[in-house]
């Protein structure tokens, strides 16, 4: 799986875009937003950031590669659909989602702070791919 990290990153975000569109449809075409914040979520947290951490660790295989990569992998996924889940349940009036809500947010959070020890760590010290291409003179032909 450390391998392919990114690519798996980036499937998942490109579900959430695709239940980001989704939901934003459905609150359009009903002209009921209750589901606005979950909408939200999704899309941001499901489709921009994984996506956005899908090709961090595609462009820098060294975060890829780290134990740090697998960990926020999972966190991000385990704290993500129960964080929206809840909230929406929340947004319908189940009041006692809140507290879920609160435990998915936190897993989340703890995700991207695991993502960011590992740039921060791994990625200063080991090159990037972009780095690699240039070193073996692929794009000094341009």
């Amino acid at each position: 799986m450390k391998d392919r990290i990114g690519i798996n990153l980036l499937k998942i975000a490109a579900l959430y875009m695709l239940a980001g569109l989704a939901s934003g449809m459905f609150m359009a075409i009903s002209k009921d937003h209750t589901l606005a914040s979950a909408h939200s979520h999704i899309t941001l947290l499901g489709w921009t950031t994984m996506a956005i951490t899908g090709v961090v660790y595609i462009v820098v295989p060294a975060c890829a590669n780290s134990k740090l990569a697998g960990v926020h992998f999972w966190l991000h996924n385990i704290g993500l659909p129960l964080m929206i889940c809840s909230l929406a349940l929340f947004e319908y009036g189940n009041a006692s989602a809140e507290k879920f809500i609160g435990i998915g947010s936190t897993i989340v959070l703890l995700s991207l702070l695991v993502f960011t020890i590992n740039i921060v760590k791994t990625g200063s010290t080991k090159r990037s791919l972009a780095e690699d291409r240039v070193t073996e003179g692929e794009y000094s032909k341009a």
